[in-house]
């Protein structure tokens, strides 16, 4: 079977909050519930897991709010929408509502659903075929290892879209410039999450603006004295290569414009980065398992 699909639901009824947590597993989808949009959109926020987002028709907004709110939705929508441009991750969700006809201006904006068992399998199969059609479900499941370090909290979910733009660029054929900026991008990300949460590279090989020094901090990962300070762990020879390719290449192209083709240093540097990904997991888990 499939990984499940992870899906928020922020419906104030707690009671069919766990009704249909339970009956969703039959359809593989694991239901996470919140009484009120505050603590759900936190939720959503902080577990970037999350795949979707089932909405009540008529909700509370905030936790101590006692009364539902009118514009539950639309202030639910919004925020949903603006979250995913943020971190350049589309977050797909409907609408499930016992009071159909309060919605009727709303669909076209958005898919709605009767609080009915005939409604709720549609809903269920609408959840499926928008999560797996979706950027992130088709990058992992076919490089489904290289999002062990975001899953074990090694790099910050927050830049998971990073390798998700370099998978979709590189089926796409897309090998201009700017998609090596992105690359440049995930290479720091690394360097950040082995400084924090990892305790791997020391503070002083990173800029004030807490960015990594991209020269210092391959020095270092390639186990050779960096500003007094040296690894001292086993790093295999081929990804010492990697990440000293990988800083020259994603450093070396930053004065072209955009639109230049690169297409031989963009598909190199693709398969370099899932090869560090890939071996990350192991090295954190050797050196530093009470930090997972």
């Amino acid at each position: 079977m499939s990984k499940p699909i992870k899906v928020l639901l922020v419906d104030d009824k707690k009671d069919y909050c766990e009704s249909l947590s339970g009956v969703s597993r039959n359809s593989n989808i694991k239901v996470e519930y919140k009484l009120d949009w505050e603590t759900g959109f936190e939720l959503l926020k902080n577990d970037q897991s999350i795949e979707f987002v089932i909405l009540d028709g008529k909700g509370k907004i905030e936790a101590d709010q006692e009364t539902e709110k009118d514009n539950f939705v639309v202030r639910a929508m919004k925020d949903i929408d603006n979250y995913s441009t943020q971190i350049s991750k589309h977050i797909p969700y409907c609408v499930n509502t016992g009071f159909m006809e309060r919605f009727e201006a709303l669909e076209d904006n958005v898919n709605i659903f009767e609080k009915n068992d005939k409604d709720r399998d549609k809903m269920f199969q609408h959840i499926i075929e928008e999560v797996t059609k979706s950027e992130y479900r088709t990058s992992r499941i076919k490089f489904e290892e290289s999002f062990l370090a975001f899953d074990k909290g090694i790099i910050n979910k927050v830049h998971e879209h990073l390798l998700i733009e370099i998978i979709n660029a590189y089926e796409a054929k897309d090998f201009r410039k700017k998609n090596i900026n992105v690359q440049r991008d995930l290479l720091e990300a690394i360097y950040m999450g082995l400084n924090d949460p990892i305790p791997c590279i020391p503070n002083g090989l990173f800029k004030d603006d807490g960015k990594p020094n991209h020269e210092w901090c391959t020095r270092f990962m390639e186990d050779r004295e960096t500003n007094g300070n040296k690894l001292n762990k086993a790093i295999p020879q081929d990804i010492k290569s990697a990440f000293r390719k990988l800083k020259e290449s994603t450093n070396r192209y930053s004065h072209l414009d955009d639109n230049e083709v690169l297409k031989a240093p963009f598909s190199s540097n693709k398969f370099l980065l899932i090869e560090i990904l890939e071996w990350l997991p192991e090295f954190v888990e050797t050196n530093y398992k009470n930090y997972l």
